[in-house]
């Protein structure tokens, strides 16, 4: 809970007052407007989501000073046993006052309270907010990655199910949202899987660099302490320490790039909730999503409005909002801490990257239920000229005409053929030798099963082969490669979340361990 009375004062050692809770250098109180208005809202919002950072960050360092002898038996045995305590009785145990200017402070207060100062003041032995708070930002990072990694990989392998299912689904493809080349549904599933695949990519090596310890180098120059850094970098789960203390307390960029990949991946699906919209709209109505990722209208009772997909479309924005924000907010800082530059610059940014996993796993959900109209996507493949390219293509081949030609020559048999009603299917070789005969003045001999193969979507679509296309073959290896990444990547992660959950019971065990027996 927050402290009403904002502007306590306490007891100095020898008997006088103390104006600021933090530092006796300072003679006056904080302004009550720059409590109740810059710090009590931020300490309202952070300190439940940064106690536990606190906590596993104050188990390492207590055992790493303890090893180091920094701390004696009975000192540890005590530090522990209240840090313990703490962690049992939750945010509730503290009684915040923003008079401690933010969390950590409310943190060691509260255990100073309960401990004494003799036990509690030692913690922050070789330590500074500057290497905490950056390692905490590390911690709350290498969280979010994994949770966002952990959705897109659920995402993948139901884009990959359903590409499969629907291998064989005509629809047209687009470019410029107008008629391009025939594809299938599947096809155009396993595209969004494959960009999605180089998401977890960038995120897998963002979480590489996020997880490097600051721990250890004090307010930015190190500490004179003989600590040793790799003792708590283990006990976090981190895979070496930062070589350099000011660059550890200074940089953000991890937080930057974690966010730019975020909105990347974001972007994949709020792409592919676009062309949904488009695609479930009465007009095209190739597309059926269910009741269940619907809502409805408050007044008009005919409507099922796509709100998922909305929502979907809005994650990309909001992490992109937050990355602006944090580069904005940091662009113009010293290199070093301070908060502007490591913290209000990433303001938006827990709350972006929270709403980029539950965006994943709505697509997750969206994907898995929507359902391809079949025969309108067939009409719509058959009726609209979509393979105008194929017949260019024959024509270069079985009569010789440069692809220019050939190109200008189709422009004017689709023309013409819609001029006259007809569709696609009914364009055969006549038809094609009497408008080359009026275009170029020579008749053009074409194999009516040429034709006919080249003007139907299905063939056309077999026809492309090699070049990445919806062919039963090159889906086949699409397909298969996509299957194969995502085992990869699955048994990778799984790993990588197996060691630091192993990690994580080990500190707890040990950290255990010192308080019972010092």
């Amino acid at each position: 809970m927050l402290k009403d009375d904002v502007t306590s004062k306490i007891n100095r050692s020898d008997g006088g007052i103390m104006e600021s809770k933090v530092s006796s250098m300072f003679e006056e109180p904080l302004d009550p407007v720059i409590l109740s208005d810059m710090l009590a809202p931020n300490l309202k919002r952070e300190f439940p989501m940064v106690l536990p950072l606190i906590t596993q960050i104050n188990k390492a360092h207590v055992l790493m000073l303890a090893d180091c002898q920094l701390l004696s038996p009975d000192h540890a045995r005590a530090l522990a046993t209240a840090i313990l305590e703490l962690e049992e009785l939750g945010p509730d145990a503290f009684d915040l006052d923003p008079a401690w200017e933010e969390s950590y402070f409310n943190y060691e207060a509260e255990l100073i309270r309960r401990s004494g100062a003799d036990i509690g003041g030692r913690v922050h032995i070789a330590r500074s907010r500057n290497d905490l708070y950056a390692t905490m930002d590390r911690l709350r990072a290498r969280m979010a990655a994994s949770k966002l990694s952990e959705a897109i990989l659920n995402l993948r392998e139901a884009l990959a199910e359903k590409a499969q299912e629907y291998i064989d689904v005509l629809m047209p493809g687009y470019t410029h949202l107008q008629p391009a080349q025939p594809v299938t549904y599947g096809y155009y599933l396993a595209g969004i899987a494959q960009a999605l695949e180089r998401d977890f990519a960038r995120l897998s090596q963002c979480r590489q660099r996020i997880n490097i310890s600051p721990l250890g180098t004090g307010a930015m120059a190190g500490t004179s302490f003989p600590i040793d850094r790799q003792v708590t970098a283990r006990w976090l789960g981190f895979d070496g320490v930062g070589l350099h203390a000011q660059d550890c307390i200074a940089a953000r960029d991890f937080l930057v790039e974690l966010l730019s990949a975020a909105a990347l991946a974001a972007t994949s699906w709020g792409r592919m909730a676009q062309d949904f919209f488009v695609m479930t709209t009465y007009e095209f109505g190739t597309l059926e999503l269910p009741d269940s990722v619907a809502q409805t209208s408050s007044m008009m009772p005919q409507k099922k409005n796509m709100s998922a997909l909305e929502v979907l479309r809005a994650s990309s924005s909001q992490v992109l909002g937050a990355q602006v924000t944090a580069m904005t907010g940091l662009k113009a800082t010293h290199y070093s801490f301070g908060f502007d530059s490591c913290c209000d610059a990433f303001r938006w940014t827990w709350d972006a990257l929270d709403g980029a996993t539950r965006g994943a796993s709505v697509a997750r959900v969206v994907v898995s239920k929507a359902r391809p109209r079949v025969e309108r996507m067939a009409d719509l493949t058959r009726e609209n000229f979509s393979t105008a390219t194929e017949l260019a293509d024959l024509l270069v081949r079985e009569s010789g005409l440069p692809f220019r030609d050939a190109h200008h020559l189709v422009g004017t048999v689709v023309r013409a053929a819609m001029n006259r009603g007809m569709t696609a299917e009914k364009i055969d070789g006549d038809f094609i030798s009497e408008i080359a005969r009026q275009t170029f003045g020579r008749t053009i001999s074409l194999s009516p099963e040429s034709v006919a193969r080249a003007v139907a979507p299905r063939q056309a679509i077999e026809a492309r082969r090699g070049s990445g296309g919806p062919s039963t073959h090159d889906m086949g290896e699409l397909l298969d490669s996509l299957e194969l990444h995502i085992d990869r990547d699955h048994s990778a992660f799984d790993d990588e979340t197996t060691a630091l959950d192993n990690t994580e019971a080990q500190l707890n065990k040990a950290f255990r361990k010192l308080a019972a027996t010092g």
